[in-house]
């Protein structure tokens, strides 16, 4: 078979494959989850009485809100825009099973959306500044107040909208801001000065549940916040396990029929906790789970499992929902490993390893550099890892600083930094890789901040890598923030601590001179977050510099990618060029 249909067929299997994110149990007792399952992502529901399967959104979702607490309704926001994340808001009926959506709004980037009794409470960001919405079952949508920052939108009830944000203006810090609509009051909490605090969730006794530094200074605590009182404690449940597990943050708690349930996580994996008490369940990352009856519904990944639904039930896990990958793909995924890789500067840092059942001697390893930057390589399905694994190479993938899920302390290490020391992880990595042999040279990988850390590394350590492929990366920070809305602006202020001279000295488009190996950039045309037109003027002085490389623009999207199609593109491009490059390197 000629190379570049096996690549295809790779791709096609790995991307085609689909996955299932459950977004709770409705009134009528189906599962409704998201999938992009047929092609683009949209909301299912699922009878498993009957086995049948519903599609309830016609066309594709952008973002998703959490199932109602009466369960009747699933929120949404559809883009409107080609790609350029410019959202209406919507939801879909669950007892007539029809979409509502707010045709005649504004559209805005949407940050956090909420479901409270039939009022969709979301933040929005325009080009002008960052505002709390509210969008009301007579079909309008108003702007509530003006809130100017980073923040998100997390809960609701009766009334009283709570989330998160950098209320303060303190790039090392977050707060929790609480609105009332009656009112149209808004009040910021934080339990001490400088602590980050994030997730805030309000129980049915109206109390305001969310994760908090505050206690240790780094890793994540539960708090609870008394609105009436404005007292707060830390969270104390009948079961221990979760203290002795000891987490390093939470992904997900909620309240169901007076209990409360817990997803902790620590070095990328996760485990479910019932007021307290841990129940057994497979290694790999579990993202969230819902409580119903005496079942536990939850949703369950690893690096060689694409997300399913789970439940547990009389002490066994069963799938409910899920996919089974093709044989001939599944024979080629190895061992999954994970280590603490000592930086220049002695710090330490996670790293997953997956390998390759189908190693060619010839290739280089991949180092892949996840987005964000505040984010992480979890032990987690990725097609952006598995079609390389798939294709013969050894990825290793670090968490490094400014990377979440190793505590406050490890995240805050970037602000101010960006460029800096995350870079200095990343080399690290890839001479610990060179060490352990795990390929013949190192390439270089990486989507959005790992874009951007890609360029970085190839134009600041030229003799690092020998190949890279840069997908929506960051070209230059300066004109990115001239382009960028009042919340990416934002985000910019606060990566950078406010050091805007910083913005000129860590752009790649200063520093390509350097480069020495083969480049390509994959980049989406409609993107908002990350755009073109620095990219193109990148592409222009790699001219101009005599350099030689690719560059793929994709029509019709944006940064984040809802369509299986044009994921399979990016990653078609990506693992060509780099079958192209162990060519040149062998």
């Amino acid at each position: 078979m000629p190379k570049h249909m096996e690549i295809v067929r790779i791709v096609e299997s790995i991307v085609y494959t689909p996955t299932y994110f459950l977004l709770g149990v409705d009134d009528n007792k189906r599962i409704i989850y998201q999938s992009m399952e047929g092609g683009f992502n949209s909301i299912w529901a699922f009878d498993e009485k009957t086995r049948m399967r519903k599609r309830l959104s016609k066309i594709t979702i952008h973002w998703l809100g959490e199932l109602s607490r009466d369960r009747r309704r699933i929120p949404f926001t559809r883009d409107t825009s080609h790609g350029k994340e410019l959202q209406i808001v919507g939801f879909i009926d669950l007892n007539k099973d029809v979409e509502v959506t707010y045709e005649e709004m504004t559209p805005v980037r949407v940050l956090g959306i909420v479901d409270d009794g039939g009022k969709l409470f979301f933040a929005g960001a325009s080009a002008e500044d960052v505002a709390l919405y509210v969008a009301e079952a007579n079909g309008s949508v108003q702007k509530l107040l003006k809130l100017n920052t980073y923040v998100r939108v997390t809960s609701a009830f009766n009334g009283i909208v709570v989330g998160e944000g950098h209320l303060r203006r303190n790039p090392r810090s977050s707060e929790i801001f609480v609105y009332d609509y009656k009112t149209n009051e808004l009040h910021v909490y934080t339990p001490l000065e400088g602590s980050t605090n994030k997730n805030p969730v309000i129980l049915n006794n109206g109390k305001v549940l969310f994760e908090t530094n505050s206690t240790t200074g780094d890793t994540g605590d539960l708090m609870v916040l008394d609105l009436e009182a404005g007292e707060f404690t830390k969270l104390r449940l009948p079961w221990k396990d979760y203290e002795n597990y000891k987490p390093v943050e939470y992904l997900f708690y909620r309240e169901f029929d007076g209990k409360l349930l817990l997803v902790g996580k620590k070095n990328g994996r996760s485990k479910i906790f019932v007021d307290g008490k841990m129940i057994e369940t497979p290694d790999g990352l579990i993202l969230n789970a819902y409580l119903t009856n005496d079942r536990v519904y939850y949703t369950f990944t690893s690096f060689t499992k694409p997300m399913r639904i789970m439940v547990y039930h009389d002490s066994v896990n069963s799938e409910v929902i899920g996919a089974k990958l093709p044989s001939e793909i599944e024979e080629r995924l190895g061992n999954v490993e994970f280590a603490k890789i000592r930086s220049s500067d002695d710090l330490e840092v996670p790293t997953y390893i997956v390998k390759t059942n189908k190693r060619d001697t010839e290739k280089p390893f991949v180092v892949y550099v996840h987005g964000g930057p505040w984010s992480e390589v979890a032990d987690a399905w990725s097609p952006f890892v598995i079609v390389l694994v798939a294709a013969g190479y050894n990825v290793v993938a670090p968490n490094f600083r400014g990377s979440t899920g190793y505590g406050e302390k490890y995240r805050l290490m970037d602000i101010g930094d960006p460029g800096g020391g995350d870079l200095l992880d990343v080399e690290a990595v890839t001479k610990w890789g060179y060490e352990q042999g795990l390929g013949k040279g190192a390439f270089i990988w990486g989507y959005s901040y790992g874009g951007y850390m890609t360029l970085w590394s190839m134009f600041t350590k030229p003799d690092l890598f020998k190949c890279g492929v840069a997908g929506a990366p960051v070209a230059d920070w300066e004109e990115m923030y001239e382009l960028s809305d009042a919340v990416f602006k934002e985000f910019i202020n606060i990566l950078f601590d406010n050091k805007k001279e910083l913005l000129k000295e860590r752009s790649p488009l200063h520093k390509l001179h350097n480069l020495k190996s083969p480049l390509a950039i994959i980049q989406p045309q409609n993107d908002t977050r990350t755009p073109l037109r620095p990219v193109l003027n990148l592409a222009y002085k790699l001219m101009e510099h005599g350099k030689t490389f690719q560059l793929h623009v994709i029509p019709g999207i944006g940064h984040a990618i809802t369509n299986q199609d044009k994921i399979a593109e990016v990653l078609l491009y990506m693992l060509l060029f780099f079958e192209k490059c162990v060519e040149e390197v062998s």
